[in-house]
């Protein structure tokens, strides 16, 4: 342990600063200037105990600029020698900080933000969307649970151009039919079969579901709006032909995952017949959209609407992609990604980044991920697919595993230190250096070891990230916006 550190550095920061006061007390040019230094000398050690002991975050009336990049926060880059300083004193090594960007050209590959609950995820979503809004991007935030402070801050950034759907509060909500636009009839069925289970013995009751949506849909296709209300008139209440042909019993035995979906989603707020959000105006008018789904008083309707809303952007990024249409970025942003993930969002990842998509997704672990696509290789996916990956604290060593093997292994120096002592068997008595031996040595060899242990992610105060992008590891923190 270095002998400033911790305790014993606020109290030579003490002594000092009492040391300034008496000789500045005392009178004298001398004694003042020995004042002065020993008040320099203080503050300096003040200012490094405090930055070791800070909780992070500082508040920022408004993000700095700097074109081409986006603010992530103040830090550090993590290279060998914090990694060896760390190693030695047992604690996680801090330098002097210095504001951390994202070059532009990385954003388009992808954030994904890890750490567990209350850890700083929900402000650096907030940092970054504050940003973009400020760009004139259009910005999509989809939040399960809604946050009524991160609404009031991107609705007076956004003014205009901002607009709420949101769950709980249909009152103060635009409407949004996720179905009402496609470019092929198929995309429906795919939207609504993607909220249904589709593991081990439901795969078949899936397939099932995808068949009556489909020909429910041609059957309304330039007839009426396809919406989740019409569409459970027409595959459920008053099956169309040739739905209304097969036997009752056994249909509704097969539909019977489908049934409480479009019962849930049958809701005005969802099913307008016209107008609401569209993803098209959105990109054209540099829209803000909020999306505010209440999911702690409805779980499944919450992520239900979140997976068919990312779905139906998909589709307007397909088509944005291939014929070269669109104004400038969309940023999506989505708290809580293990309530909406589909296989189709991995999908959604891989392939948007030609169409000026930029996904900004906070979750707790990888573990989440996996969970929710029904596979350790899916999940490996979405890490994949990631370019930036920032890592708030971690719950368990499991879970901070993830982030320290992806920053991999760097070379460090390890010395060893030795002494031999050895006594003459017979001596000579006339000189006692001959009569006794001593041999010291030290040796130095290099070994791989993690650039970042899982330790220091485990103890990372809250507010303070781990960062990767470009192939490079920084230690950060988010500062707090007014």
């Amino acid at each position: 342990m270095l002998w400033w550190d911790g305790a014993v550095r606020m109290r030579v920061a003490l002594i000092a600063l009492n040391a300034a006061l008496l000789a500045g007390y005392s009178g004298g040019a001398l004694r003042l200037g020995a004042a002065l230094l020993a008040a320099a000398a203080a503050a300096l050690l003040l200012n490094s105990w405090l930055l070791r002991r800070a909780p992070g975050g500082t508040l920022l009336a408004r993000a700095p600029e700097l074109p081409g990049s986006i603010y992530l926060g103040e830090g550090f880059e993590w290279t060998v020698e914090a990694l060896e300083e760390s190693l030695e004193t047992g604690r996680s090594a801090l330098r002097s900080e210095h504001p951390l960007w994202i070059p532009d050209r990385l954003l388009g590959q992808h954030v994904l933000v890890l750490g567990t609950t209350g850890t700083g995820k929900s402000r650096l979503l907030e940092l970054l969307a504050v940003q973009a809004i400020a760009r004139g991007d259009a910005v999509i935030v989809i939040d399960p649970k809604g946050d009524e402070g991160l609404l009031r801050r991107l609705s007076a950034g956004a003014g205009d151009r901002f607009r709420l759907f949101s769950l709980p509060h249909p009152e103060r909500s635009v409407r949004y039919n996720p179905l009402g636009r496609f470019h092929e009839l198929r995309e429906v069925a795919d939207r609504v079969a993607a909220l249904l289970p589709s593991s081990g013995d439901a795969l078949p009751f899936r397939n099932f579901g995808w068949e009556i949506i489909h020909t429910a849909s041609k059957e309304l296709y330039r007839k009426q709006p396809i919406t989740f209300q019409s569409l459970k008139r027409a595959a459920i209440d008053q099956p169309v032909r040739p739905l209304s042909e097969r036997p009752r019993e056994h249909y509704l035995k097969m539909a019977n995952a489908l049934i409480p979906v479009l019962s849930k989603l049958s809701t005005p707020l969802l099913c307008p017949k016209e107008g609401g959000i569209s993803w098209s105006e959105v990109d054209e008018k540099r829209q803000v959209v909020y999306f505010s789904l209440g999911s702690l008083l409805g779980s499944e309707t919450s992520s239900a609407v979140a997976k068919t809303a990312i779905l139906d952007l998909q589709s307007y990024v397909g088509a944005r992609y291939a014929f070269s249409k669109g104004n400038g970025p969309i940023w999506l942003f989505v708290d809580e990604l293990g309530d909406v993930l589909t296989a189709e969002f991995v999908s959604l990842l891989n392939k948007s980044r030609g169409a000026g998509l930029r996904i900004v997704a906070c979750g707790q672990t990888a573990a989440d991920l996996e969970a929710a696509l029904g596979s350790r290789a899916r999940a490996q996916q979405v890490l994949g697919n990631a370019n930036t990956i920032v890592q708030f604290r971690a719950q368990s060593a499991p879970d901070a595993d993830v982030f320290s093997e992806m920053s991999g292994e760097r070379l460090i120096r390890t010395r060893s230190e030795a002494a031999a002592y050895e006594p003459a068997l017979l001596g000579s008595g006339f000189k006692t250096v001959d009569d006794f031996r001593a041999r010291f040595g030290e040796t130095s060899t290099w070994r791989e070891h993690a650039l970042v242990p899982p330790w220091p992610v485990v103890q990372l105060p809250t507010f303070h990230f781990f960062a990767r992008w470009d192939g490079r590891v920084f230690r950060g923190r988010v500062p707090l916006l007014k």
